[in-house]
């Protein structure tokens, strides 16, 4: 598991450490993992190994997924949780942010597939449905729905989603179900710390939309119940609360009514960003 120093991924690692799982942990916060590996621990999980490791770091992941492999075997889930959050005016956006959120989100992501995903298809086939291997990423909600100032992080978290698109069909004959999570509003300590950029976050706007944003959005361990249940039932795009399902379906099917909302929420951020 990728990003279990905080949020979704911690949250996540503390629901498989109460099955007593086997656990290979890794973030590149290195005090956040220590605490989720005490926690783990204290949970009744087995920690098996846990590393400093950074996903745009391709040549570090694959040692890491190797040597897991090596010293424990080909693992039976796999949940890539490690992700940034930069957003902003496209038309101020400076180049090293667009590249920064795409080497992170979606390169990350890559660097995932080509460490893990030869190990997990060449294990035999297992002939019970319900042992077969997951692999599951973490996207967003930001790549379906049109938010405003995300287009470089919806660029990369909608690409993960396409990836995975294609991963489900692909991978599924060699024994291994792929997963794909489009959390909403989730209270992780991300949500303190998003980089908007040519934003002051003391702006008092900016702190009352936060502050809303927060009382609309369900903790790690909520979003962790819903990852973990969706997977068991099988189920590709996997979300965490009902307003994305409902925005999903609304693209599709009143058009106008998800265009109407999205304009005004477009209106919403401009206020928020402005101290006037």
């Amino acid at each position: 598991m990728t990003g279990a120093a905080s949020g979704i991924g911690r949250a996540l690692a503390l629901s498989f450490a109460e099955d007593q799982a086997g656990l290979v942990l890794s973030d590149r916060d290195a005090e956040g993992l220590a605490g989720t590996v005490r926690m783990a621990r204290d949970a009744g999980g087995r920690i098996l190994d846990s590393t400093v490791l950074d996903v745009t770091d391709v040549d570090a992941v694959k040692e890491w997924a190797d040597r897991a492999v090596e010293n424990f075997g080909a693992p039976d889930e796999v949940h890539h949780v490690a992700g940034i959050a930069i957003w902003g005016d496209a038309r101020t956006f400076p180049h090293e942010k667009w590249k920064r959120v795409i080497d992170v989100n979606l390169m990350g992501t890559v660097h995932m597939v080509e460490a893990f995903v030869h190990h997990m298809t060449d294990q035999p086939q297992r002939e019970d449905a319900s042992a077969r291997r997951a692999f599951v990423c973490v996207s967003s909600a930001a790549g379906i729905i049109g938010l405003p100032w995300h287009a470089a992080y919806s660029a990369s978290k909608g690409g993960v989603i396409a990836m995975c698109e294609v991963l489900r069909f692909d991978l599924r004959p060699h024994g291994v179900d792929v997963h794909v999570v489009a959390p909403g509003a989730v209270d992780t300590p991300l949500v303190r710390s998003i980089d908007i950029h040519g934003v002051d976050r003391a702006n008092p706007r900016v702190e009352k939309a936060t502050k809303l944003f927060q009382r609309h959005a369900v903790t790690p361990e909520q979003a962790a119940r819903a990852i973990r249940k969706g997977v068991t039932k099988g189920k590709f795009l996997i979300t965490t609360s009902a307003d994305i399902r409902f925005g999903r379906w609304a693209q599709v099917n009143i058009p106008w009514a998800y265009v109407g909302f999205m304009r005004l929420l477009n209106r919403g951020f401009r206020w928020a960003s402005t101290d006037r």
